[in-house]
């Protein structure tokens, strides 16, 4: 063993250095790993998100989707996808087991308050059809955010588990 000539101590080579312990253990990628029950959630909110894009409702020939309604004054609405995003980042935040495991209510709640506006504002649009006589059709985008919200509040249960 060789000795430092300025501190009198003994030098140690790299390889022979402890690893630290809590460093990457555990530790999954945010896209490419679903371990810990992470994969419905993250399956969840992309959905939400897709969903929020693509066509809501169609009345009278008229098609929205739910980023048009929206735009066009359902400001609530926003927090559907909001919500989603919360999620996203989330799992973007944890990427051990235990902090995992201490966001699942959050994760559930965020399903559910996402899930609360959507509910509303079809209520609310169904009501002013019939309002003026005219059917609304609720298409694929309706379908795809109720999907995503309930696999993602589903989902939340198993997060952080093994």
């Amino acid at each position: 063993m060789d000795e430092c000539p300025a501190h009198d101590l003994t030098l140690v080579s790299v390889d022979r250095l402890p690893r630290p312990v809590g460093r990457g253990s555990g530790g999954v990628s945010f896209f490419a790993d679903p371990r810990h029950g992470r994969g419905g959630v993250l399956v969840g909110a992309s959905l939400v998100i897709l969903g929020f894009m693509l066509p809501l409702v169609e009345s009278r020939g008229f098609i929205a989707s739910a980023l048009g309604v929206a735009i066009d004054g359902a400001a609530n609405l926003w927090l559907t996808p909001g919500a989603a995003i919360a999620q996203l980042w989330i799992l973007w935040s944890r990427r051990t087991r235990a902090p995992m495991r201490a966001a699942r209510v959050a994760i559930f709640g965020l399903a559910v308050g996402g899930g609360l506006p959507l509910l509303y504002t079809t209520r609310r649009i169904a009501t002013m059809a019939a309002a003026h006589a005219a059917d609304a059709h609720w298409l694929a985008g309706l379908w795809i955010m109720a999907a995503g919200l309930s696999l993602a509040g589903l989902s939340s249960y198993r997060l952080g588990a093994r």
